[in-house]
C-alpha cells in the first residue's frame, strides 16, 4: 500500500456501489452525503488490507465475500449506554411487568433486545427483570439479544461497562446499580451472575426469516428502523411480526414511529406498539 490512501476519497460511484451493497447485505440505506464519515469507518480496511483507494477495496468486497462480515461490522452504528431513554424503563417496572405478571404467573416471560449492539440495553432490562423476581419468587424472565455486527456481540457477550455508558443508571437509578453490578470504575462494572445467565446474544440480520423458538412477549428495537428506507422498515416490522404473540408489546425509538410503516401494529402510547388483533387484520 502506497501512501496514496490518505488523499483517497470516496467518489459518488463509489458511493453508490457500497450504498448497494449495504442495502444487500443488511436492508440499511446509507444516507447520502455522508462519504466522509463512510471514509473514516472503512480506512482501517484499506490499511489492513494493504489496498490504495476505496475503489479498490470495494472491487475486494467484489470477489471476497468472506470480507463482508468486517465490511458490516464497520458501517454499523453502535452507540448506546445502559437505561437509555427513562420513561420506556418506568413503563416496563410500573406498567408492564405488574400487568404481564398477573396474566401469566408462572411463566418464563421472553424477551427480545432485536438491536442490541454492545448489550447495554440487554443488560438494563436483565437488572429491572431480576429486581422484579426479586420480590415475585415464580417470576422468571429470558432475554435474547442479537444485532448483525458480530464485535459488538461479543463486547455484549463480555459484559463489561464503565465511563458514561453506565454513567445514566448510576446517577438515576443508584439502589438498582448498587445491587445489580458488581465491579469498580478502574475495571468495569458486570450484571451480577442470576442475570448473567439468563442472558444470551446471537448475530440475526432483520432482513431474514427469524428462527421458529421462542415467541416473544416483549421486543425493543429501538433506534434501528430510522437507518431503513420505509419500504424496508415494514420489511423489519413483518420479521418482528412473525415472532411476537397477539398481547406482546413492541418498543421502538423516540424518533420513530410505525404509523406510516404498518397497519400491523397498534400504538399504546408514544414508542410503545401491541400487534394488531389477528382476526381484525385478516378481515381488514
Amino acid at each position: 500500500m502506497t501512501n496514496s490512501m490518505s488523499g483517497d476519497s470516496i467518489d459518488d460511484v463509489c458511493f453508490k456501489g457500497f450504498f448497494n451493497l449495504t442495502h444487500k447485505l443488511t436492508g440499511i440505506s446509507l444516507k447520502q452525503g455522508r462519504n466522509s464519515m463512510l471514509e473514516g469507518r472503512l480506512r482501517r480496511r484499506l490499511r489492513a488490507l494493504e489496498l490504495d483507494s476505496f475503489k479498490q477495496y470495494l472491487q475486494y468486497l467484489k470477489d471476497h465475500p468472506d470480507e463482508h462480515e468486517e465490511f458490516i461490522n464497520q458501517i454499523t452504528t453502535n452507540e448506546t449506554y445502559f437505561y437509555r431513554t427513562p420513561r420506556i424503563w418506568n413503563y416496563l417496572e410500573s406498567t408492564y411487568l405488574p400487568q404481564w405478571y398477573e396474566k401469566n404467573s408462572g411463566r418464563t416471560l421472553q424477551i427480545w433486545s432485536a438491536a442490541s449492539s454492545t448489550g447495554e440495553e440487554a443488560h438494563t432490562l436483565g437488572v429491572l427483570m431480576q429486581s422484579f423476581k426479586d420480590s415475585h419468587r415464580d417470576f422468571d424472565y429470558r432475554v435474547h439479544g442479537t444485532d448483525i455486527d458480530t464485535c459488538v456481540l461479543e463486547k455484549a457477550s463480555i459484559g463489561c461497562y464503565q465511563g458514561r455508558r453506565i454513567e445514566r443508571f448510576r446517577q438515576m437509578r443508584p439502589e438498582l446499580f448498587e445491587r445489580y453490578m458488581t465491579g469498580d470504575d478502574s475495571s468495569g462494572y458486570q450484571v451480577t451472575p442470576p442475570i448473567k445467565e439468563r442472558i444470551r446474544f446471537s448475530q440475526f440480520n432483520l432482513f431474514e426469516t427469524p428462527p421458529l423458538t421462542p415467541q416473544f412477549d416483549l421486543v425493543l428495537i429501538r433506534n434501528v428502523l430510522i437507518y431503513f428506507s420505509t419500504q424496508d422498515q415494514a420489511k423489519v416490522m413483518a420479521t418482528v411480526l412473525r415472532r411476537v404473540k397477539s398481547d406482546s408489546v413492541v418498543i421502538i425509538g423516540e424518533s420513530e414511529s410505525l404509523n406510516s410503516v404498518t397497519q400491523d401494529f397498534n400504538s399504546i402510547t408514544p414508542m410503545i406498539y401491541s400487534p394488531v388483533d389477528l382476526n381484525i387484520r385478516g378481515a381488514a
